[in-house]
């Protein structure tokens, strides 16, 4: 009798530990052609077209269409991880305590990652920032709708939720890190890597900390209307340079302050977040010797060099 692939299984096997991974980034892969053909299909069809509306189409492209089409592909039939999505799973209640806990942490990380991006692009004579060039262009209300409420939403139950689902099977450490890693190279070009990397590990621990995913999308939500709406919101709202200054120094102490005490939450209750303990061995090398994974990373390094030197 022909036995499905995969099949749960009280321990790990590496060969179906290398082949679910290798299905994840051949996903995320496939998800970014898919979009790419979709978007360059669009932009034939409509040659005459507004930042706004670019910015609606790329989010219903990748987010509504290219995602829930490469998980129906790739990802529907792996088996998930019953202690995050079964009836034994023990989701923490969504609390405002615990969110507030959260989100200073999480900023903490994304802010460490965006100064890292900063400092070594000045080595380098500076990196693209594609999202700044973004979202500047277009209505404050369109980028609240993107990137504040549709991408967080998609991306976190496609990285977190579907991902760390499946790959936890294996083991939780391996599968939040090796998401991460996917969700950091998905964004297309260094810059971002470099903050979404560490975000997206920050979320996927958060994740299996509390089986709820509700936590990981408010924390996007927050942290891309900090990062992303409020500057927008602040050059657009005020109509002197003037008032711009004065909104921009009120603005910033937030910023800092939150970074601050997001660094100090995570070196005093570092173990809330880590060690990840788990009764599985770890399962390191099928995550990462695997075409799925090989041909992710040639794919991205080229649209990283692509971007940072040819654009």
């Amino acid at each position: 009798m022909e036995t499905n692939a995969f099949e749960p299984m009280e321990l790990p096997d590496r060969r179906r530990a290398r082949r679910a991974a290798s299905l994840c980034a051949f996903a995320v892969v496939a998800m970014h052609v898919v979009a790419y053909a979709l978007f360059y299909l669009y932009s034939k069809l409509f040659p005459y077209r507004s930042g706004d509306v670019d910015l609606i189409a790329n989010t219903v492209i990748s987010d509504l269409i290219a995602m829930p089409l490469c998980w129906l592909i790739f990802l529907r039939r792996m088996p998930r991880n019953g202690a995050l999505c079964g009836p034994e799973a023990e989701r923490e209640p969504l609390r405002a305590l615990r969110f507030f806990f959260f989100l200073p942490c999480a900023y903490a990380v994304m802010y460490g990652g965006a100064l890292t991006g900063r400092l070594i692009g000045a080595l380098f004579g500076g990196f693209n920032d594609i999202i700044t060039e973004t979202v500047t262009t277009v209505h404050p209300l369109v980028t609240l709708l993107c990137a504040s409420i549709l991408a967080p939403i998609a991306e976190e139950l496609f990285f977190r939720k579907l991902l760390i689902d499946r790959l936890s099977v294996f083991h939780p450490l391996d599968a939040i890190l090796f998401s991460a890693l996917l969700f950091g190279l998905m964004h297309g070009n260094l810059t971002q890597f470099l903050y979404a990397f560490p975000m997206g590990a920050l979320f996927g621990i958060v994740y299996w900390r509390t089986k709820n995913i509700r936590y990981t999308i408010l924390l996007h939500m927050v942290l891309n209307t900090l990062g992303g709406l409020i500057p927008v919101l602040i050059e657009s709202l005020f109509p002197t340079q003037e008032f711009k200054s004065i909104a921009l120094a009120l603005y910033g102490p937030v910023v800092i302050g939150l970074f601050v005490v997001g660094l100090v939450f995570l070196i005093r209750y570092r173990r809330r977040f880590l060690p990840i303990e788990s009764p599985l061995p770890r399962c390191r090398k099928p995550f990462y010797l695997n075409a799925g994974w090989f041909v992710a990373c040639a794919v991205f390094t080229a649209m990283f060099v692509f971007i940072e030197f040819f654009r």
